[in-house]
């Protein structure tokens, strides 16, 4: 999992506010967050604006296992 979810999640910030704030479309925003699909460069910026945190930061893979268990994946 990326961390742009936990981040996300954290500011109570559903896809469809994201995609507001970056034009990218709910789906693509999930399966990057899912890691299906990694996001071109422009998007990357588009996102990292949107939170003004660096790309480095949102994009840096976490390792929750508790994660899984809250989110019954």
């Amino acid at each position: 999992m990326l961390r742009l979810r936990s981040v996300r999640l954290e500011r109570g910030w559903s896809l469809v506010k994201l995609c507001q704030k970056t034009g990218i479309d709910p789906g693509t925003l999930s399966r990057i967050e899912r890691g299906y699909i990694f996001p071109y460069s422009g998007w990357r910026k588009r996102i990292a604006e949107a939170f003004g945190l660096p790309e480095d930061m949102l994009f840096a893979e976490v390792h929750d296992d508790n994660w899984k268990a809250k989110n019954r994946v």
